[in-house]
């Protein structure tokens, strides 16, 4: 079997699975708001609130209140908002407020039980985390020897290239590459302080470092202003406009 048809077999193979894999891939910190009522943040000022669903490819939003529209003098209800993931970058945070008795329907137990689990995680949480960034910085060596043994190879450097990018880009998870954030790891569930800047301006929240992807941090119980009121949120940022900076412990005064 000549070079050429080789590689086009394994370029065919790589695809096949790759579209396999992109087509049911969520990210993990917008996956956590699945189903929570939210307010979706974009970068033209515009607010959108609705129960949310996340698909491989899209936010949608489902409206929880009544949005007019009229065409040709009839009258219609729109019942959803669908933000495409080539729109994602219009996103400067989503947040989903905390009230006082319950979340998005959860009982304010079922609450503090996820955020005692998540401050004091387990033996079998802690050790499944870095099994997985493990098994992920093994997938990188991989790929750093397969690319040194192509380059001796005959295939062609365009063929290479889309064999290696093929699998990179459609790995099943992101804690490898920039993703993964060893320094972050550790605070995982600790106080932290993360720094927004939007127009030049910085904001600075501090809350519970959930989760971290790809492409967004997750911080729990922080303070929002949401109208001139001050209310606790779970929120989702960008890591494009937005940074871990600090931990913080909490002085009892």
């Amino acid at each position: 079997m000549d070079s050429f048809l080789f590689s086009l077999i394994i370029i065919s193979v790589t695809g096949l699975v790759g579209a396999f894999i992109k087509g049911s891939r969520k990210d993990r910190c917008l996956k956590i708001f699945q189903s929570r009522k939210c307010h979706l943040y974009l970068s033209n000022s515009e607010i959108i609130w609705g129960k949310m669903y996340i698909t491989s490819n899209a936010i949608e939003l489902q409206f929880t209140d009544i949005h007019k529209k009229t065409f040709n003098d009839i009258d219609y209800n729109k019942v959803n908002y669908i933000l495409y993931k080539t729109e994602f970058v219009k996103i400067e945070k989503i947040v989903s407020f905390i009230n006082c008795d319950d979340i998005n329907n959860i009982k304010s137990e079922s609450r503090k039980l996820e955020l005692k689990k998540l401050l004091n995680p387990n033996l079998f949480v802690k050790s499944l985390r870095k099994i997985v960034i493990f098994f992920n910085i093994i997938k990188d060596a991989i790929f750093d020897i397969a690319g040194n043994v192509m380059s001796k190879s005959k295939i062609s450097s365009s063929n290479k290239d889309k064999i290696l990018g093929s699998f990179k880009d459609n790995s099943l998870n992101d804690f490898s590459g920039e993703s993964h954030q060893p320094v972050w790891e550790k605070y995982i569930g600790k106080n932290v302080i993360v720094e927004q800047v939007l127009n030049e301006t910085k904001t600075e929240y501090i809350g519970v470092l959930k989760e971290y992807s790809a492409n967004y941090i997750l911080i729990y119980d922080t303070n929002f202003k949401n109208k001139d009121i001050i209310q606790s949120a779970d929120i989702i940022f960008p890591r494009n406009n937005t940074r871990i900076r600090h931990a913080v412990e909490q002085v009892n005064i």
